[in-house]
């Protein structure tokens, strides 16, 4: 992938923004792989209200706009990368969110949804966004615009895609155009693990450990990406220890940094109680700053040394978060080599997992436990509306109905394998 580091200046804790636009470029669209209505109504309703032609299927020449679903890696990935290298390069591609999670650098409220209403596995992702979105109401519809010949790039990995600059256009910007390669890039790393299930919905059940231990970077983080699994590894009798690498200073915004943080703590006590769990402890890194040169780093070795967990719960290395992605640089460094085959189950929340090769399914009654734990986190929830987020996502992981976590699952020497040979280990921010 390179010799040299990717330098990005360093964010405030969201890798990359999407905007939030009114209506999709284009005034004759085209569509490839099945008509997306169903997928993108609220897209089809702006384009009406801007005078824009229904979309149709694609004819070359004939159409200003290609609509297509984000590809899954492989095969789909391919034959959609030589398709848009015979376009014209600069011709706008919206690549949106179907069966496959997207990198959007463009949302689309869909209004024509009601603002509430119970997650399924089609309007998942949607909601998902949405919630996302400070308190955001209904649904949104995610999009990846790019033109066809910097979409290409995106989706063989190549660095074409953020090389050349693109001044003036918002949607261009390096950092997205960065993140976006690399995710491309890890995307391809859990697709490559051996025994992936081509669908989704095939994944195993979480594999059963004595000692689960979750290793996360917020407070929070714990319930929304595998309290259930907590839940149902309390109720088969494992023990289980719960580890945040940040002390949560940067979460409340109404108040300084040390209430912010004493709030916190409250707050994930609360949580942990009501989940079970009676063994936790706080490493306090700095949120917003967390990096493998701390403390903090050996305090988690000596802890996974003396628990000698079978299981390892994390936020997987290409989530859309600088303290998610960095708490995998710690990790990697306070890895003891005697568990270098011990399972890491690994999970996503601001940017879903592309693939996933187990499932833990959730009942209604762990639903609604995990979701009164994450009520523990009050604070949180008054800044972005997690619980609809949680919904949504469940409802997209369990792809059949219902609520499920989903985890990519794999040795953790495999684990971290895949995570240099993205590259993405050499991203530095300044």
């Amino acid at each position: 992938m390179g010799l040299f580091p990717t330098l990005l200046r360093r964010p405030d804790n969201i890798l990359s923004m999407p905007l939030v636009g009114e209506s999709l470029p284009g005034v004759r669209p085209g569509f490839l792989h099945g008509n997306p209505e169903r997928w993108i109504p609220g897209a089809y309703a702006a384009g009406e209200a801007a005078g824009a032609e229904a979309p149709l299927p694609w004819v070359s020449g004939q159409a200003d706009l290609l609509l297509v679903p984000g590809p899954k890696p492989g095969v789909e990935t391919n034959t959609l990368a030589r398709i848009l290298r015979e376009l014209p390069a600069d011709l706008p591609v919206a690549m949106y969110e179907r069966d496959q999670p997207i990198w959007p650098n463009f949302l689309l409220a869909d209004g024509t949804e009601p603002a509430q209403g119970k997650a399924t596995s089609e309007t998942g992702l949607r909601i998902f966004r949405s919630a996302l979105r400070h308190q955001g109401q209904g649904r949104t519809e995610a999009f990846l615009v790019v033109p066809a010949g910097r979409c290409a790039a995106l989706l063989e990995g190549n660095k074409r895609a953020y090389l050349k600059r693109a001044r003036g256009n918002d949607l261009l910007n390096r950092r997205h155009l960065v993140t976006s390669w690399e995710y491309q890039l890890a995307q391809a790393q859990v697709a490559a693990t051996p025994d992936m299930p081509q669908e989704a919905a095939d994944a195993l059940p979480l594999p059963a450990a004595s000692r689960v231990l979750v290793i996360m970077p917020h407070f929070d983080d714990e319930v929304l990406q595998c309290g259930g699994a907590i839940l149902q590894a309390v109720a088969a009798g494992a023990e289980v220890e719960v580890l945040w690498l940040t002390d949560g200073r940067r979460g409340v915004s109404t108040v300084s940094e040390e209430e912010s943080a004493r709030i916190r703590h409250v707050e994930a006590t609360e949580a942990m109680a009501r989940l079970g769990v009676t063994r936790f402890a706080f490493l306090d890194a700095p949120e917003t700053h967390l990096t493998a040169r701390g403390s903090w780093t050996e305090v988690l070795r000596q802890r996974m040394l003396d628990f000698q967990p079978e299981r390892i719960h994390t936020v997987w290395f290409g989530d859309n978060n600088l303290d998610h992605f960095e708490a995998n640089r710690v990790l990697q460094a306070a890895l003891p080599a005697s568990l270098g085959q011990t399972l890491i189950a690994a999970s996503g929340l601001w940017q879903p997992l592309p693939g996933w090769n187990a499932l833990a399914r959730l009942s209604s009654e762990e639903f609604a436990a995990k979701e009164h734990a994450l009520q523990a986190h009050a604070s949180q929830l008054g800044e972005v509306d997690y619980l609809r987020a949680g919904r949504g996502l469940g409802a997209f992981y369990a792809q059949t109905g219902g609520q499920a976590e989903a985890f990519w699952c794999l040795p953790a020497m495999d684990y971290f394998r895949a995570f240099r040979a993205t590259g993405l280990p050499r991203r530095w921010f300044f």
